[in-house]
């Protein structure tokens, strides 16, 4: 692609000299189902001919000058296999032909989680995507990072900014009508809110999401940081709107080690809640990272599954996860008699274990396996 909307394609000819007549090259490409022909006489002795095709107007040119026609082709909903067959002939008799094969790929968006502003893109991750051919930079860009002020947003204040990124920045840089979306962390659940809620047609604009070390159910660690004074490190990133959005999901406190597993009074958390009992669309492809460390084993991460006694400074206990969330709340699964999120669960495809990695590491750890996802089916021409 040499732009959002142009497919470009180079010819070498060769020499043309001896040909008693005008040339005439005839190809045709194939974007998945949609087939372009077009044919126009080449001028004698010209070696080289670029030729663009401007999909959505519907024209093929030759430098600025128009030489074809075609039926405009639809804006790309999947990751595309586009074969090109070209026939370079005179007089009604082919002198030379070939064939060529590109790819277009889907664009993806990566929504990173809490404190993405301190940290920046995450280079790793970006670098391994970069390597299974996606484009950061250039005319036609295929992949973008989008960050935002996590420590003043909200839940849908995010969700709202995401969305204005996605349709001011990504779909007016690509030729596509849908896209791939990996959320990592809080990023997940902006993505959720959006594609759920089905704002300004989300429920049908993701084909993929990918989600990464998601607290779907919340994370006891937001409640805590919330509960710490604000002058030490854990009170001061827990006194926000989306650390807020994080409390758990599930019962998480008991006032001994017999009483069963309930939520403290201060604890509701309504925006996940309401999140939670929402359904995905069907056409969304769901797969699931996570971490799951044993918390058996000490070296590693040891993520907060409950609280005994005192709901700010009772005895922990832990479950299997990324130091910060829980490999269920991940996944949706039911933790301490829960419901879970069965909207989501019904939806997944695959769920990834990552194994023994700590939540700022997740995305990188998992970026081959991620990419293996995002480029799992392409439409065939």
């Amino acid at each position: 692609m040499a732009g959002s909307h142009a497919f470009q394609m180079t010819f070498d000819l060769g020499t043309q000299d001896v040909l008693a007549s005008v040339p005439t090259l005839a190809v045709t490409v194939r974007f998945g189902p949609y087939p372009v022909h077009v044919e126009f006489p080449v001028a004698r002795g010209l070696t080289r001919v670029p030729v663009v095709l401007d999909l959505s107007e519907g024209d093929a040119l030759v430098g600025r000058v128009r030489v074809a026609h075609f039926s405009p082709v639809p804006r790309f909903t999947e990751n595309l296999r586009v074969s090109v067959a070209a026939t370079l002939g005179a007089e009604g008799t082919p002198l030379a032909g070939a064939r060529g094969w590109a790819t277009i790929l889907l664009p993806t968006v990566i929504v990173p989680g809490y404190l993405n502003e301190v940290g920046g893109p995450d280079e790793d991750a970006l670098g391994t995507l970069r390597r299974r051919g996606y484009a950061t930079r250039g005319p036609y860009p295929t992949l973008f990072w989008f960050s935002y002020p996590s420590r003043r947003v909200t839940l849908p204040d995010g969700a709202r900014r995401l969305r204005t990124f996605v349709k001011e920045r990504v779909l007016p840089a690509t030729y596509a009508g849908a896209i791939n979306a990996v959320g990592y962390s809080s990023g997940g659940l902006f993505l959720r809110w959006n594609i759920q809620h089905d704002l300004d047609g989300w429920g049908s604009l993701v084909t993929r999401l990918v989600l990464v070390g998601v607290p779907n159910e919340g994370a006891v660690i937001a409640y805590l940081g919330a509960h710490t004074p604000a002058l030490f490190a854990l009170g001061g990133l827990g006194h926000t709107s989306l650390a807020r959005a994080m409390f758990p999901t599930f019962p998480f406190w008991r006032p001994g080690p017999h009483a069963p597993w309930q939520t403290p009074a201060d604890a509701a958390n309504p925006l996940l809640d309401e999140l939670n009992v929402l359904p995905l669309p069907d056409r969304v492809r769901v797969y699931v990272f996570y971490g799951s460390h044993d918390p058996g084993n000490p070296a590693g991460p040891l993520t907060i599954a409950g609280i005994t006694g005192s709901p700010t400074t009772g005895e922990l206990t832990y479950g299997p996860g990324d130091g910060i969330v829980l490999a269920d709340s991940a996944r949706g699964l039911p933790v301490h008699g829960s419901a879970g999120v069965p909207g989501l669960t019904r939806r997944i495809v695959e769920s990834v274990d990552l194994g023994s990695v700590y939540h700022l590491h997740l995305l990188a750890a998992g970026a081959e396996r991620i990419a293996d996802v995002l480029l799992d089916k392409f439409e065939e021409p």
